[in-house]
């Protein structure tokens, strides 16, 4: 058993075990040869939990002919290592460190996606003047080559900051780092736009948004290993089919939508987190409509990685890349119009 497995199934078992148990999954499904079920991993949801959720409240999944446990992992220290020990099937996860697990050699595909559109902010307080005053401060994120670092530095680039000369610390999950700027032991917090509501009640500037600083840094793929898509191809096609009906249904039912997300974040459905946010996903271009598989921007992730020294040199995209699951999967439903904002820029 190689290093990297090993390592993998160290990590994660534990873990694995209580979200399974949390979620109400069903931990035998996975490798039992049942090719009509799929262990999906996802990131704790946030205040976009009204898209990202709703196939799996409404069961489109059943109605597409598939079982999908669905699976709550804190990050991306627990989702990857989960998937390479065969513990999920398919993540929802950035595709940054999917990369970097092919460069171990990790045999994964990009299938599809659900929110293609980075959501991501930085955060400070009021004396940062701006991103291109950022030297020198100390930003909070989580792992160092974790989204929260990646996309930081990435708006660092773009805005003649050289990211070395940015402190950067492990200030825990998002609401944690946001909170650390809050209260002040930290100056800079990378985290998602759920807290952009409340930031001026709280003396929080909002910085910069990665949708209008770095447009191609993208946010979420579905990715799974080529065992899975051998053995439970239809499967994967049954699951991609039910997210992008729950994202379409999302996007045409608000009310529904605002209503999901206020339970799975225990807040009043008033709560202008819920409205702000909704409306920035509805309006702003973040949805896959139809699933796509966001290529040129994770193209544009593997230069970012060389050029940040996190890999020697890019990471060849294309050959993860594997589109006909997700061309089935909208052949069920029908394509419609869909837009993403960094088309435009």
């Amino acid at each position: 058993m190689s290093r990297l497995r090993q390592t993998a199934i160290a990590a994660v078992t534990a873990a694995l075990a209580l979200g399974l148990a949390a979620c109400g999954g069903d931990t035998s499904a996975t490798g039992s040869g049942d090719d009509a079920t799929i262990t999906y991993g996802i990131y704790e949801p946030g205040a976009d939990s009204g898209y990202l959720l709703m196939g799996q409240e409404k069961d489109f999944f059943a109605k597409h002919g598939v079982k999908v446990n669905v699976v709550q992992l804190k990050s991306a220290q627990q989702a990857f290592p989960a998937l390479l020990a065969n513990q999920v099937d398919v993540i929802q996860g950035n595709p940054s460190e999917a990369l970097l697990a092919a460069q171990k050699g990790a045999k994964l595909k990009f299938v599809g996606s659900t929110m293609p559109g980075q959501n991501y902010a930085l955060y400070a307080k009021n004396e940062v003047g701006s991103l291109s005053a950022l030297s020198g401060t100390t930003l909070g994120v989580s792992t160092p080559t974790g989204l929260p670092a990646v996309v930081a530095k990435a708006m660092m680039l773009q805005s003649s900051v050289d990211p070395a000369s940015v402190k950067l610390v492990n200030s825990g999950g998002s609401s944690d780092r946001y909170k650390a700027v809050v209260g002040g032991q930290i100056q800079v917090a990378s985290a998602p736009l759920d807290y952009a509501a409340q930031a001026a009640k709280d003396g929080v500037k909002l910085l910069g948004r990665a949708k209008d600083v770095v447009p191609d840094f993208p946010r979420y793929a579905l990715i799974t290993r080529d065992d899975v898509l051998q053995s439970k191809g239809a499967a994967v096609t049954g699951l991609i089919a039910g997210l992008v009906e729950g994202i379409r249904y999302a996007n045409d039912h608000p009310d529904e939508a605002k209503a999901l997300a206020a339970k799975t974040l225990k807040v009043p459905a008033t709560d202008p987190m819920i409205d702000e946010t909704y409306k920035e996903f509805h309006d702003g271009g973040y949805l896959a409509l139809n699933g796509e598989i966001p290529v040129k921007q994770i193209k544009y992730l593997a230069d970012l990685q060389t050029k940040l020294g996190i890999t020697p040199s890019p990471i060849a995209v294309d050959p993860m890349v594997d589109d006909s699951y997700r061309q089935k999967a909208v052949a069920e439903l029908g394509e419609v119009p869909s837009r993403y904002y960094g088309d435009a820029k």
